[in-house]
């Protein structure tokens, strides 16, 4: 029987989770081969705690259910362990799934956990903080922090703190050593990628992969007004790293000295650090679930239950 616990995070996105919920009751049963464990969390550290705890019980799988913030604390607590993660997306983002190609319907992530294949995924650290999808200073991290502050969830809300702080924002200096040469560069953002995306489908990395033992390094040097509709096709389109806004580099070290402490973006969570940048590539860090490739049976194992759902319920006599 396997071992399987879905650590929920009952806040994150905008979508309601009762009919997952339900879902995973009746898909994981004792009598299909699952031992199932359901944990809603109850704070910022107690996913890691928990997945942390769900290793050492020797649990085969153990299931993210939010965005990419959940998913950080969840695989944290798995790092080189034979525990494997999976992931049904339920953010505002979804960077990590998206690039793993997990599907969005819960349907379609279950059957990922069902039907799926498991590769290894390198991680990468800032200093003493672990990211797994995108870290990054500036601009990015500014955001961040305001969005997790705010009352409402989703793009559109993301969207409207982006302009209002655009307005704002004054480019910072940054002391850059990397491959052994040393640069000195304003910056309006620098982006760490372990993966292509921040998330919905917005591509700063585009040719960044998460099992090379390398991290991109996006600097965008600065967003003119005028540029900002271009620039955003360009992430969009996937062709950001042609502008002439931005430098881009791949290495498995960097070194960054700011001239003050300031916030710093770990996969959509903000967190203050000094003025001293580490980072570092975690190697085949962790085990995760993805789909199988070129199985023709996939979408109609997850679009067939999401029809039965959309369709009137016919009433009890």
């Amino acid at each position: 029987m396997k071992k399987i616990a879905f650590i929920i995070n009952p806040i994150s996105g905008t979508g309601n989770k009762e009919h997952l919920i339900e879902y995973l009751h009746e898909t994981f049963l004792p009598a299909k081969g699952y031992e199932a464990i359901y944990h809603m969390t109850k704070g910022s550290q107690d996913a890691y705690e928990a997945s942390k705890g769900f290793v050492e019980q020797g649990f085969d799988i153990v299931v993210a259910v939010g965005g990419d913030g959940t998913v950080n604390q969840v695989a944290k607590g798995l790092l080189y362990s034979n525990t494997r993660l999976a992931i049904i997306p339920f953010g505002s983002g979804n960077g990590l799934a998206r690039h793993l190609k997990v599907p969005l319907s819960y349907f379609g992530a279950v059957d990922t956990i069902l039907q799926g294949n498991t590769v290894e995924i390198d991680a990468a650290r800032i200093n003493d903080e672990i990211f797994f999808c995108t870290a990054g200073l500036g601009f990015e991290a500014v955001i961040g922090d305001r969005f997790n502050t705010a009352g409402t969830r989703g793009l559109i809300t993301y969207m409207e703190y982006c302009a209002k702080e655009y307005v704002k924002y004054v480019r910072e200096s940054y002391t850059i050593e990397i491959a052994g040469k040393v640069y000195d560069s304003k910056a309006f953002l620098i982006t760490f990628a372990n993966s292509a995306q921040w998330g919905n489908n917005v591509f700063i990395a585009p040719e960044a992969s998460i099992s090379d033992g390398m991290i991109d390094m996006v600097i965008w040097k600065r967003a003119p007004l005028v540029s900002m509709p271009i620039l955003a096709a360009e992430l969009l389109l996937k062709t950001i790293q042609y502008s002439e806004f931005v430098d881009t580099f791949r290495a498995k070290s960097v070194k960054i000295r700011r001239r003050k402490p300031g916030l710093i973006q770990f996969d959509g969570e903000s967190r203050y650090m000094g003025e001293d940048i580490e980072v570092a590539v975690l190697e085949h860090a962790i085990k995760v679930m993805v789909p199988a490739d070129n199985d023709p049976l996939a979408f109609t194992r997850y679009i067939v239950p999401q029809l039965k759902e959309m369709l009137p319920r016919i009433p009890e006599l």
